[in-house]
């Protein structure tokens, strides 16, 4: 007799999207006015920089909500500016990010189980402060081990929010969306306690 030492699909953890969005919106509504401002702010300096400045500061929305959830700190407006002593990292990585997935956006499958895949390379490097190469494996067996489906359906129903909300609805969006990232970083890494308490 043998023994199947592989975990059954069945058997592996899922992601509980409904923690994602309920732990999401708690941490969005907690500092909805910092992550509306800095979010603007991203968005300005992002267009103004011709993209330049956008891995930087959208790793400052990331750091407000993930310093929210792990550690209870109250965001301020200017935490989108915590993560230019990286500058060149995150730059770095949105340039990979942007080209990777955008190329394989050409098939459009291709471009959604990138961006699947690879859901918490920026969540990563913020909270682990891990480099871009570890980011992106981290991200990819985080993805793969608690649940692939539920994190493809979770990025299906981000990119559908950023459809919807074009323009000034995008103010909203975005920071939920990185609110409601951060929360599934740390429920699919088995923190799903620090999201409960939010």
């Amino acid at each position: 007799m043998t023994v199947d030492a592989t975990t059954p699909a069945l058997a592996r953890p899922r992601l509980d999207v409904g923690l994602v969005f309920k732990g999401g919106w708690n941490a969005f509504t907690a500092d909805i006015v910092a992550l509306i401002v800095g979010g603007l702010i991203a968005c300005l300096l992002s267009i103004v920089s011709l993209g330049i400045l956008a891995g930087p500061l959208f790793a400052g929305l990331y750091t407000m909500v993930v310093r929210r959830i792990r550690d209870g700190h109250t965001a301020e407006i200017g935490d989108v500016f915590s993560c230019m002593d990286r500058f060149w990292g995150f730059l770095w990585a949105a340039i990979v990010l942007v080209v990777l997935i955008g190329l394989a956006s050409l098939t459009i499958v291709g471009g959604v189980l990138l961006a699947t895949v690879w859901l918490y390379v920026i969540p990563f490097m913020v909270d682990r402060r891990m480099g871009l190469t570890e980011a992106m494996s981290a991200s990819y067996h985080q993805v793969v081990d608690n649940g692939f489906w539920e994190h493809l359906v979770l990025v299906v129903v981000f990119l559908a929010l950023g459809a919807v909300a074009n323009g000034w609805l995008g103010l909203l969006t975005t920071p939920f969306t990185i609110a409601a990232t951060a929360a599934a970083y740390f429920v699919a890494g088995g923190r799903g306690d620090l999201v409960r308490q939010q």
